[in-house]
């Protein structure tokens, strides 16, 4: 365990003794009580940022405070804390995130900065913590050991080894290590993975785990190895088995996925729940600025039938359990005074939020405005290699080979391939008749001249072609399209803007979004970031049937299970091998 706060306890006991003023009293609201899981009327005393009394005013005693603040009868909850989160997949700067998210009553958050990881290694990492602190969000890290994901199957801008994931867990405001992602690796005691493990555990560090679908005796193995925590459960009998192990779950609802009803379920049978936290892990920065962030995820459980006390308890007692922060995610003396104001149990935004009895944001409203600090573009895309349509043509070795084609999520979540006798027109693989069928495109965009070329099936595009450098995890140009000339077109836009989004049809741009830090952030604050994503994803919906701005993330995903292409091929997620684009029939 580990206490975030240094305070002078001296200051603190005189001050609950009458012998100091306290700085604020927040008199006059119902206290929920996440230890006990009661509600009762109460008062909070607050002085050098901590609680040091909470008081339900029956013996008429009243200390003086420098402030007193009147709940008007409203609840008092903690701030939340958000277990798993990605900021690069909001697409905002840490600084900025914290902008957007404050005002929803998120007041810590442990990320995981593996997506600048991959595009830029300890640089971009440095940049993260370095721009977080400009914010008043308590924002905790961890060291990315999936650089890239599966080393082999796939190029990324960087490559971490031990060495630099030991050099970022000795820096200030890093806690340990993140999801290890690599699970096949990691059941198997691969060497890389094993001494990358070490490096946190000899330093006592949190391991976060990354499991899909892992059951029986390889999730006994992966635990084993060291992680423990997972927030990838995809049904109740796998959030039971996890918890049963004793792993922390991370329940979550994001902007790719939305398990949260399924997992929630298994977890409601069980007595005991000490071990069940949220998280929002990918959210873009349009359903932050319109819904908010983990108070999102508190209001969905609350849908899906959680007690609205338990889930905020998930939200905020238990995440600090989870990493060990003894003085966060409660209300009691000792505690820091991050906390929030609400109306209802339910998720819905905060009346007030409070970092360490600092008043942060106010129906709203930021009260800390600090105006955001100048960014400079991260140049990180390399596409000059794609000089004509012919690149984006998928040859085939005779005109009676079968051509691999990707079914865009026939498992479930993930993406499956099957061999398809397709049309071949000049030893190019001809999609112009099955309107079903989109050619899809990895290129490295790291200074690799390399690319993978595709067929996917039921993902929806239904012309030009839809482009972007947010790829989970190595963050490659990844185009989806009908029309190889609409594909140059719209790398090179991606190439001109350094990096985001493009949709290009009929020889023309349609429609952009740029990214121009690591190619996967803007300088922009939410609700300027949040207009171009509702016009991007606006452009991308008109054209794509059942498409979202972010459905393509992780098709490049090397770790996850199914079939999956990277810049170096076509991956069995489950085995880790290539399968052939083309089989030549006998």
């Amino acid at each position: 365990m580990k206490a975030v706060h240094n305070k002078d306890r001296s200051r603190l006991i005189a001050a609950v003794l009458g012998k100091r003023p306290v700085d604020l009293t927040i008199e006059n609201i119902r206290l929920v009580n996440v230890i006990t899981g009661e509600i009762y009327p109460a008062s909070v005393d607050i002085a050098d940022g901590m609680i040091v009394m909470v008081r339900d005013n029956s013996d008429g005693t009243c200390p003086y405070a420098l402030e007193r603040f009147d709940g008007e009868g409203k609840y008092l909850i903690p701030g939340f804390i958000d277990t798993h989160v990605h900021v690069e997949s909001t697409m905002m700067v840490p600084e900025n995130f914290a902008r957007a998210v404050l005002p929803w009553g998120t007041t810590t958050v442990v990320s995981d900065p593996h997506e600048i990881a991959n595009v830029m290694g300890v640089e971009g990492v440095m940049f993260m913590l370095e721009n977080a602190k400009k914010a008043p969000l308590r924002h905790y890290m961890l060291a990315s050991p999936c650089v890239p994901s599966v080393p082999g199957k796939e190029d990324s801008g960087c490559e971490f080894t031990e060495k630099e994931i030991g050099f970022l867990l000795d820096q200030p405001g890093i806690i340990g290590i993140a999801e290890l992602m690599n699970y096949v690796d990691i059941c198997h005691d691969d060497q890389r993975m094993h001494r990358i493990i070490e490096e946190g555990i000899k330093r006592g560090a949190f391991l976060q785990g990354h499991a899909p679908r892992l059951r029986g005796s390889l999730l006994a193995a992966y635990r084993l190895a060291g992680p423990v925590s997972d927030h990838e459960c995809r049904s109740g009998e796998e959030a039971k088995e996890k918890t049963r192990i004793g792993m922390h779950v991370n329940l979550k609802t994001s902007s790719l996925s939305n398990h949260l009803p399924e997992a929630l379920k298994g977890v409601k049978e069980q007595r005991w729940n000490d071990n069940v936290s949220l998280c929002t892990d990918d959210v873009h920065a349009q359903v932050i600025h319109t819904e908010g962030h983990l108070n999102r995820v508190v209001g969905r459980a609350v849908t899906y039938g959680a007690d609205p006390v338990e889930a905020i308890r998930f939200a905020t007692y238990n995440a600090a359990r989870e990493y060990g922060f003894e003085d966060l995610g409660a209300i009691a003396p000792g505690y820091a005074a991050d906390l929030q104001l609400v109306d209802q149990l339910d998720g819905r935004r905060p009346a007030c939020v409070w970092i360490e009895g600092r008043m942060i944001s106010r129906e709203g409203r930021l009260i800390w405005n600090q105006a955001p600090s100048p960014l400079k573009q991260l140049s990180t895309v390399h596409l000059s290699y794609l000089k004509t349509p012919d690149d984006f043509l998928l040859k085939a070795p005779d005109d009676r080979a079968e051509t691999l084609v990707i079914h865009s999520r026939c498992d479930g979540p993930f993406n499956r391939a099957f061999y398809e006798k397709l049309p071949i027109e000049n030893r190019c693989v001809d999609l112009s008749a099955d309107p079903d069928l989109a050619y899809v495109c990895v290129c490295n965009r790291h200074g690799k001249e390399q690319k993978t070329i595709s067929v996917i099936r039921g993902f929806g595009v239904r012309a030009g072609a839809f482009a972007a450098t947010v790829a989970h995890d190595c963050h490659n140009l990844v185009v989806i399209y009908r029309n190889a000339a609409d594909a140059l077109l719209a790398a090179q836009k991606i190439e001109e803007m350094g990096g985001g989004f493009a949709y290009a049809e009929g020889g023309e741009i349609i429609g952009s979004l740029p990214l121009p830090i690591a190619g996967i952030m803007s300088p922009l604050t939410c609700d300027q970031l949040a207009e171009q994503v509702g016009e991007m994803e606006r452009i991308v919906g008109e054209r794509c049937s059942g498409n979202w701005l972010l459905k393509h993330a992780t098709i490049c995903l090397a770790a996850l299970p199914g079939a999956v292409i990277t810049d170096r091929g076509i991956v069995d997620g489950d085995s880790q091998d290539f399968l052939k684009q083309f089989r030549t029939q006998d």
